[in-house]
């Protein structure tokens, strides 16, 4: 891990302001999303800017997203709506495109909408922008399998086959109630060791730190047999 010493800094604002987009761009290369955040830190706004225009669009919209609001609201306010829609909403997952939007005025939103270029993300924006971001539907990305708790386990599976269908990739089987409340989430162990559960609620992991946990299992780390259940729901 690079250590951001007060020399590395100093060095990078002589590159930024000599405007050498090539060892920038290796600087940046060698900078996981959270350090980048970090380094903003040490930067005003128009070098943090020079250095988001150098980032591809799936790196600039995850540094993003490690931004603390603060700084994330004063960067997007000096950037186009068009620049954020198809640089950072075009590469984000629905929630976290959703996540971002709550944060912007309802004309703001509405232009960057009107620039996404995908109409079937754009639609599922709009959908989710409806829920309170504290209900199940507010928490949930279009990406996600939604079972009842109230399920038993070959429904559970049968549902599960049927939404997968619809999808290219899942990350989460999420649990809800009658009133679709989110409760948990649905380790794929669970539908192995546990075929014949009576409720899906018996044997469900409850997650109270959902939203933080699904973009720490997107990034590569923890275990991935918890959530990715996309294969077994199309297989079976």
């Amino acid at each position: 891990m690079i250590e951001l010493t007060k020399d590395y800094i100093e060095n990078l604002k002589s590159i930024i302001e000599a405007k050498d987009d090539a060892k920038a761009q290796e600087v940046l290369h060698e900078l996981y999303p959270a350090d980048i955040a970090e380094l903003y830190q040490e930067l005003n706004l128009q070098e943090a800017i020079y250095l988001y225009l150098l980032m591809d669009g799936d790196k600039a919209a995850d540094v993003l997203m490690e931004l603390d609001e603060e700084d994330r609201h004063k960067l997007l306010k000096e950037l186009p709506n068009e620049l954020i829609a198809k640089r950072f909403v075009d590469n984000m997952e629905t929630d976290d495109a959703v996540d971002l939007m709550r944060e912007l005025d309802e004309d703001t939103q509405e232009e960057i909408l009107s620039h996404i270029e995908d109409v079937e993300q754009a639609g599922d924006i709009v959908d989710l922008l409806k829920y309170d971001e504290d209900t199940a539907g507010g928490l949930m990305g279009t990406e996600m399998i939604v079972v009842n708790e109230n399920w038993s386990m070959p429904k559970c599976i049968d549902e599960m086959r049927k939404q997968a269908e619809e999808m290219s990739e899942i990350y989460y089987v999420y649990v809800v109630d009658d009133d679709e409340r989110l409760k948990g989430v649905l380790p794929l162990q669970k539908l192995i060791t546990h075929p014949s559960v009576s409720k899906i609620k018996h044997v469900m992991k409850k997650r109270p730190d959902l939203r933080s946990r699904q973009r720490q299992y997107r990034g590569g780390y923890g275990d991935d047999r918890e959530i990715r259940l996309g294969s077994l729901a199309r297989s079976r």
